[in-house]
This record gives C-alpha cells, structure tokens and sequence, in this order.
C-alpha cells in the first residue's frame, strides 16, 4: 500500500510591516522645534501683552490705587489675566460698587466702574469737607466745594455713628434730602443719636438717628401744616411727638 507524503503547510500571507524612515522623524522633530520656538516667540511679543488699559468712571479712587489694587501693570500677559478674579480685587475697594472687566483683543484691557455716591459731607477742623458715601465709607480725600450736592455735616463728633446716618439718609426721598442743609449731632442733649436737622428754609429739626427717614419722610406734610398756621420759622420736633415751636426771635418771614 502506497504511503501518502505529508502536505506542506503554506503559511498565512503577512503583510510587510514598513518602519516610518528616519528621514520623517527628524522632520517631525524639526516642526516640533519650531512650533515651540514661535509659541515662545508669541508670548514675547507685544500682540499677547497687554499695552493699553484704560480706566472709566472713577472719581474718589485714583488710577494708580486702581493698580495696586489689581496688580495691575502694562506689559502684563494678556492671556492669563482672568478678568472675574481682576474684578474681585478691585470690588474689595470701599469706593466701588461695580465694577466690570472687558478684554479687547490683542491688547486692550478697559475697566468699567461704578462708585458709590456721597450722600453727605462732614466738615474738618481745617475746614475741609470729606464726602460719605451711600455705603457709610468716610473718603479720606477732601472734595472741592464746587461739586458738593448734599448735606452737610458739622459739630459731629461720633464717626462710629456715620454708617448709620448715611444708611438712614439714603431712605429719605431726594426731593427732601435735597432740603437738608446741616446736620449736627444735637450738642444740648446727652444723647449722641440725637440730632439737629438745619433745612434750607430755616427750620430746625430735631429728631433721633434709628428713626431719621422715617419721620423725615414726613417733613412736607408737616411743614404743610404749619405754614397754615403760621409764617414764622422755628423748632420741629420729631421725638417721642411731633410738635411745632417759634423761633423765640423770629421775624415774620411773608
């Protein structure tokens, strides 16, 4: 019986592994190089650098307190500076009560801002005028008399008590803030929150801080009641009453 040769297996095709050449991965390496070099190039260049920042609507503060507030500089890296983490900074700054950051690209960094306004002025003894503003912040910084557009405040000697009055006359209606002439911290009283309210028509008022734009409030309908009764100026007292007095002096003012 005729023995049958084993059949030789043919071995699966495989396809020719091709190893990249070194010539592309020098090439590679070569672009690599300088992409590097011109992001380096880029970042040192004054299109990724900030040359330009300009400053809107601040009054009390100046621009290089704003600077040193916000670490801010020209030059600095357009790029890295994030501008709710700027506008944080600058918040904190007693003078501010808004304050928005735009970057314009490629070098443009403006700062918007809103300040508190004063609603009151306290007198110095070298006569000076520092403004209170809405938030009972004492601006260190006397203001000219030329742009002072609110009452006036003398003989004051708590200033722990300032953030109190100015919260207390920011709930007065303007057409009546506008009336105040003085304010004064009633010196024939023991009471420090005892007030005298001096009004632009002659009045005295007299009245506690904790209840001042409230009974102020109360003013026109007051002073209404009173010129129907009489012309001559005098005392108002807003206290544990409301009530009327002559000045003990006055003329008949027609």
């Amino acid at each position: 019986m005729m023995k049958l040769s084993s059949v030789q297996t043919i071995p699966p095709y495989r396809k020719k592994i091709v190893k990249p050449k070194r010539s592309r991965r020098v090439l590679n390496l070569i672009l690599f190089f300088f992409f590097v070099l011109a992001i380096i190039a880029f970042f040192n260049s004054s299109i990724s650098r900030i040359t330009d920042i300009q400053i809107q609507g601040n009054h009390f503060l100046t621009e290089k307190e704003i600077y040193d507030q916000g670490n801010l500089r020209l030059n600095m890296q357009y790029f890295f500076l994030i501008p709710s983490s700027l506008e944080e900074k600058l918040a904190k700054l007693q003078e501010i009560k808004k304050v928005e950051i735009q970057k314009v690209f490629p070098s443009k960094l403006k700062i918007s801002i809103v300040e508190y306004q004063p609603i009151a002025f306290l007198q110095q003894k070298n006569n000076e005028w520092l403004p209170i503003l809405e938030n009972g912040y004492l601006v260190p910084k006397p203001m000219n008399g030329q742009f002072m557009n609110g009452p006036l405040i003398t003989e004051w000697k708590d200033q722990r008590l300032l953030s109190k009055l100015a919260d207390q006359l920011k709930k007065i209606q303007p057409v009546i803030l506008d009336q105040i002439s003085e304010i004064r911290q009633n010196g024939q009283v023991d009471d420090p929150s005892q007030l005298l309210l001096i009004m632009n028509e002659g009045y005295k008022v007299h009245v506690s801080l904790e209840k001042l734009a409230n009974n102020l409030n109360l003013y026109p309908s007051i002073i209404e009641n009173v010129k129907e009764k009489t012309t001559k100026l005098g005392d108002i007292y807003m206290l544990e009453s409301i009530r009327f007095e002559e000045f003990k002096d006055s003329g008949d003012h027609s």
